[in-house]
């Protein structure tokens, strides 16, 4: 039986619209993947809060600083402990946990443990190490300056005993994190206040009233 033009015309229409709709819905699936996948890629590296840190370590080539939170509140919040046992800055803690606690990696790579040259890590510029209020650790080892010279390569909570075949989990972080930990010691103290120096008071310059000069005696009226 022959098919009317019409009915293959309906046929062939009702055809591409299933293949267009089959089509859109793929493009959907895929974009919202892609979403999903750019979201994963831009969480937070930590998940923990600045008032949930209670002791903080940062070690550079040059310096080993440990501090720990104190029963103060501020200006006193933090004290350091090494180098020396005072006061710790608190501009210099607060910009170090803020970059901790919302700095996002905008893509994270899986390397071969033999590169660990190639991104910097066997001459690394330091690590920040941290303890929660519930004894949780987490660590953040830095590498070297990617291309770009904007992000630095960096190793998120690594394994502590990884296997030989273990492939390093790679992030890209801001370099703002080389400038929060590599301070020199001074900018880690208390800003201690100067003492005024203590001016001499003036003595008042003496009045010398000169020579006495004698009364006449008095005259007798005549």
């Amino acid at each position: 039986m022959k098919l009317k033009a019409t009915t293959i015309a309906l046929l062939l229409t009702a055809v591409a619209c299933g293949v267009g709709v089959f089509m859109w819905t793929q493009s959907q699936d895929k974009r919202e993947e892609e979403v999903t996948e750019q979201q994963e890629r831009t969480l937070n590296i930590f998940s923990f809060s600045e008032d949930q840190v209670a002791e903080l370590t940062v070690i550079t080539p040059k310096l080993t600083l440990a501090f720990e939170r104190s029963q103060q509140s501020f200006p006193h919040t933090w004290r350091m402990k090494k180098p020396k046992d005072q006061l710790a800055d608190e501009a210099a803690i607060a910009f170090l946990l803020n970059q901790l606690v919302t700095t996002k990696s905008p893509r994270t790579l899986s390397v071969e443990p033999s590169r660990q040259k190639e991104f910097g890590f066997d001459q690394s510029p330091g690590r920040v190490q941290v303890i929660l209020n519930n004894k949780q650790s987490h660590q953040l080892i830095f590498g070297g300056i990617d291309p770009t010279e904007s992000l630095v390569y960096a190793q998120v909570d690594p394994d502590s005993d990884p296997k030989p075949t273990q492939k390093l989990q790679v992030a890209l972080v801001p370099t703002a994190f080389l400038s929060a930990i590599n301070r020199p010691l001074k900018e880690w103290q208390v800003k201690q206040p100067q003492a005024q120096p203590t001016v001499p008071a003036t003595p008042s310059p003496s009045i010398d009233p000169g020579p006495s000069i004698p009364l006449p005696p008095p005259q007798v009226p005549q």
